[in-house]
């Protein structure tokens, strides 16, 4: 069966953007949907809709229909920083990450969700499109965790900004695509 290419509405292309893009046959397949299911509880992967990373027409393969509303993204190809970065999200959360790859503001019609159960990734605490660290962008090893974007920033006023391992941060806190970033072992 050929995966149906699907154009790219409000999927998260930002990673795709910020990583580079695995070539198409990575990222299909038997081995692309178990990476992707490996980033969320079986109770959301399981019904998700998987798609591949994007081709470079920009267009996304469907390995599978969902029924849950959510979308899950197989591990893109292993690089210096990344490792293993397959994620599950929301609608919500999709639309946060779509807003950043167009630079502009994020329009949430509510709490946005992602799961990264399985991501061993580096990556800056500070900016979206650092690639590598700087002596001022947090570079840290992100590890499992759960994502949480609110639709009014004043939800995360008081809650750190400094990336941890034993609870939940702000990521990239001074843009308008900060979020909480909850740690899971």
């Amino acid at each position: 069966m050929t995966p149906k290419l699907l154009p790219l509405p409000i999927l998260p292309v930002l990673l795709v953007a910020l990583h580079p893009s695995p070539t198409l046959g990575q990222s299909r397949g038997a081995a692309g949907i178990a990476s992707a299911m490996a980033a969320a509880p079986p109770s959301i992967s399981g019904q998700a809709t998987i798609v591949a990373w994007p081709d470079s027409s920009g267009r996304m393969a469907t390995l599978r229909s969902g029924t849950n509303g959510w979308t899950c993204l197989p591990s893109q190809a292993k690089s210096n920083y990344i490792t293993d970065n397959a994620i599950c999200a929301d609608a919500n959360f999709l639309e946060l990450l779509s807003a950043m790859f167009a630079q502009r503001a994020p329009a949430l019609k509510g709490v946005g969700y992602a799961y990264m159960l399985s991501n061993e990734t580096w990556e800056s605490n500070t900016s979206p499109a650092s690639m590598t660290p700087t002596s001022d962008n947090q570079w840290h090893h992100v590890g499992s965790h759960v994502m949480v974007a609110y639709p009014d920033r004043r939800a995360l006023a008081g809650l750190p900004t400094e990336p941890s391992t034993s609870g939940p941060y702000v990521m990239w806190a001074s843009t308008p695509y900060a979020h909480v970033m909850w740690p899971v072992k």
